[in-house]
């Protein structure tokens, strides 16, 4: 979205924000117990980090806000809500947890969003968006880039390819992979945590897609010209 900006909050203590609606009891905990009533137990009203309840009702208190704030959750993306002001003004937000990514094409629906959600939870503002979940996001005049660079530098010193030769394709041209080589065989959970890499930095770099994931057919029983085929990747 071109000329907009992209912004992000965090929610504060966001698992002890939701309302239970089981009935769940607790012992009192130290420093807390009520003197007479030492053989008592306490009812929740609302959740508490770690309980098996906390995130369900986080999730369902935060949607039922937006719910009410005209929000419409995207069919493909549960985290994704859309409202819609007039015939071109439209606020996305994404939700990841107790992270909030917003944007809008008017400054004015981003303001409003911004105080009614400090109003109604505890947040903290941290402004523009620049890195979330290991991308670096650059937002300009012209558009919002975004890149792994710094992923892509860990990964190539983790798997000990930095500074390695560049290679134009991510596979060798014509190259036939198969189950069965009569190679010798790789470490499998090596093999699978490259994999698992490489998956994951397609986000800013689809170019590697195909090869990526013709590699992840072989994740069982990886040989090493599996593996030396996934290093070209990198």
């Amino acid at each position: 979205m071109g000329g907009t900006s992209t912004n992000w909050m965090h929610v504060k203590s966001a698992f002890l924000n939701g309302v239970l609606e089981e009935e769940i009891y607790m012992e009192q905990p130290q420093g807390f117990v009520s003197k007479g009533n030492e053989a008592k137990v306490l009812r929740l009203r609302k959740a508490l980090c770690g309980s098996k309840q906390a995130s369900q009702a986080w999730y369902s208190r935060i949607n039922q806000y937006f719910t009410d704030q005209g929000f419409r959750r995207s069919k493909s993306e549960p985290t994704l809500y859309i409202k819609t002001q007039g015939q071109h003004d439209n606020l996305l937000v994404l939700l990841y947890v107790d992270d909030l990514i917003y944007t809008c094409n008017k400054l004015k629906m981003m303001k409003e969003f911004k105080e009614d959600m400090m109003e109604k939870f505890v947040m903290t503002d941290l402004g523009l968006l620049n890195h979330f979940l290991g991308i670096e996001v650059r937002q300009q005049k012209d558009g919002i880039f975004i890149s792994q660079f710094k992923y892509t530098e860990a990964l190539l010193k983790k798997f000990k390819m930095y500074g390695c030769k560049f290679v134009i394709t991510p596979l060798v041209t014509y190259e036939k992979l198969q189950k069965d080589d009569g190679a010798s065989k790789a470490d499998t959970s090596h093999y699978k945590s490259l994999i698992g890499s490489l998956l994951y930095l397609t986000t800013a770099r689809p170019n590697i897609m195909y090869a990526t994931s013709l590699l992840s057919r072989f994740m069982q029983r990886p040989s090493q010209i599996h593996y030396g085929a996934t290093k070209r990747i990198l």
